[in-house]
């Protein structure tokens, strides 16, 4: 039970560093995504009044190949921009809700690029007391409850085996 405890308590310690290195990482990605956008946005501004869809759309309706598939490579850089910025707004809550959103990253690119690139550092920080604690104090309550039901379920199967056991010696 302590080195549940324990455990928990040092990987608890660990999320807030792991979530700050990961907005770090997503804060340097949106800033590479944002530069790349922006030699095509300034072709948008002085050829289509600033709407980087028209320059998408010109792309595309071109007879040059070059161009139709540079439609589609402007048209990818758009979408990371804003993927990257979704991200960046769902980080704006408070710790848990940071926290949460990480959770459904887990499979993503970012995420994975973040975890084998982390360094591990225990910060004393007040967050990461706070979720090291909790994190300690759910687990073991987790580990406790999950004794508790395996107790009583064995109670269950020798009470029913007992029970049995009367009712086949009464029937002789």
């Amino acid at each position: 039970m302590k080195l549940v405890f324990a455990l928990s308590l040092l990987l608890g310690l660990q999320l807030p560093h792991f979530l700050q290195q990961y907005e770090h990482r997503l804060d340097a990605h949106y800033l590479e995504a944002q530069s790349q956008l922006q030699q095509y946005q300034h072709l948008a501004d002085l050829y289509f009044l600033g709407d980087i869809n028209a320059l998408i759309t010109k792309h595309d309706q071109s007879d040059d190949v070059v161009f139709n598939k540079e439609a589609v490579v402007i048209q990818n850089s758009v979408n990371r921009v804003e993927d990257l910025s979704a991200k960046k707004q769902a980080l704006t809550g408070g710790l848990v809700s940071r926290l949460l959103f990480l959770v459904g990253e887990i499979n993503q690119p970012l995420f994975i690029e973040t975890k084998n690139n982390y360094k591990a550092e225990i910060v004393l920080n007040r967050d990461a007391i706070v979720i090291g604690l909790a994190a300690a104090l759910v687990s073991s309550l987790l580990l406790e409850l999950l004794f508790i039901l395996i107790i009583y379920q064995f109670k269950l199967i020798r009470r029913y085996f007992h029970n049995q056991k009367k009712s086949s010696k009464s029937v002789n």
